[in-house]
């Protein structure tokens, strides 16, 4: 493989202002950069990058744990729409966080997520198999998954051998 890392993951929101506060909320943190950018005035590199005459949008990101940024982005223009943020819908993605005590988090969590069960689930197949998962929702309906492994457990295993260094 040629790629270095995930530098990024990158969701259009459709109020960055309550996203931020949510977002901010979920992580413990703000966000390390906040911009505004406007195709009027400038050379539109957004609208180029993205294939958007004239665009017009709002970001913010955070540093994740582990590397990388998520970015939020609210688009004025183009106008935005809606997609069904369904889990179950092709395309839909979600955000998964490793966590070392998923009921705490999900203690913390309670009185501003919706969780989809009523506690984290015990996994009983699969690479993630003896440790805990639950799923959440943001304003906008992004499916963010907490996860807390057993250790030994064969992902568990796979990323401890990742951290070892290569010669």
């Amino acid at each position: 493989m040629h790629f270095l890392s995930v530098d990024h993951v990158g969701v259009a929101v459709s109020d960055l202002e309550r996203s931020t506060k949510w977002w901010t909320a979920f992580l413990g943190e703000k966000p390390f950069f906040t911009s505004a950018e406007s195709a009027s005035g400038t050379d539109d590199y957004v609208g180029r990058v993205v294939g958007y005459e004239a665009c017009d949008l709002s970001v913010a990101f955070w540093a994740l744990p582990g590397g990388g940024a998520l970015e939020l982005l609210q688009y004025r223009n183009p106008p935005p729409g809606r997609v069904d943020m369904e889990t179950y819908n092709a395309g839909n993605t979600h955000l998964c966080f490793q966590t070392q005590d998923i009921n705490s988090d999900y203690a913390r969590m309670r009185s501003f997520a919706e969780f989809r069960s009523s506690q984290p689930v015990a996994i009983t197949q699969g690479p993630y198999c003896g440790g805990y998962v639950c799923y959440l929702r943001d304003p906008d309906g992004i499916s963010i998954e907490l996860l807390e492994l057993r250790s030994g457990s064969v992902r568990d295993r796979q990323l401890l051998l990742a951290a070892i260094p290569k010669p």
